[in-house]
């Protein structure tokens, strides 16, 4: 589940291509761009979805009424706009594709006729420790104890860990979107020390200092 979600982050942080026209001529060229990028690198994206085919006929469609349009015909105006949407479309489609393929390898997605972006980023670089780590007894002979810790605000999870103290037991892990956590079924009378990282988009742990607790 840990490991599930890391690789959820990372994904989540990769570079994903873009599309945007901000007029009928824009778009026109964004298409060709495409279409020809893609012809051309046809070793790189084999099965197109949708087929370039498909971009091919409506970007004639577009061409078409685009010319049309000009000369302020009402009809003319509405067909462009349709078939503009169609283009527009199948070109968003096409920028999924072009996603799963390149895999946030910017040259793939350059080499499909689409620019990128970049994600937000913590500019303040490596996740920090985890501060003010507070545990108490949620009523005594429940076995429940809640564990606070100071919030982050770059912070998209909390990797709370717990274990047994004076043991060489693994760390138990729980994985939490918020900076309070009730931990349950506890053994009666054991002390248990506990720790919390914070998890950015950074994301080594970085784990606060331990508090040990009693349960009682």
């Amino acid at each position: 589940m840990l490991y599930n979600i890391i690789i959820y982050l990372k994904f989540r942080n990769m570079v994903k291509p873009i599309y945007k026209s901000n007029d009928a001529t824009e778009l026109l060229r964004n298409a060709e761009s495409i279409l020809l990028k893609m012809t051309t690198n046809s070793d790189l994206f084999s099965e197109p979805v949708p087929s370039l085919t498909t971009l091919e006929g409506q970007l004639n469609a577009y061409r078409d009424a685009y010319a049309e349009a000009r000369f302020r015909d009402k009809r003319a105006v509405i067909l462009k706009g349709q078939k503009g949407k169609d283009l527009q479309e199948t070109i968003y489609r096409l920028s999924h594709y072009v996603d799963a393929v390149a895999k946030g390898d910017e040259a793939v997605i350059v080499a499909a006729g689409f620019s990128f972006t970049r994600p937000t980023t913590n500019r303040i670089g490596r996740t920090p420790q985890a501060e003010n780590l507070r545990i108490e007894n949620v009523q005594v002979g429940t076995g429940i104890l809640r564990v606070r810790v100071k919030p982050w605000k770059h912070a998209r999870l909390y990797q709370f860990e717990y274990r047994k103290r004076g043991t060489e037991e693994p760390w138990t892990s729980i994985l939490h979107s918020n900076s309070m956590l009730e931990i349950r079924d506890l053994e009666m009378m054991y002390t248990y020390e506990f720790r919390v990282s914070y998890l950015g988009t950074d994301t080594t742990t970085n784990f606060s200092d331990i508090v040990n607790a009693l349960v009682v």
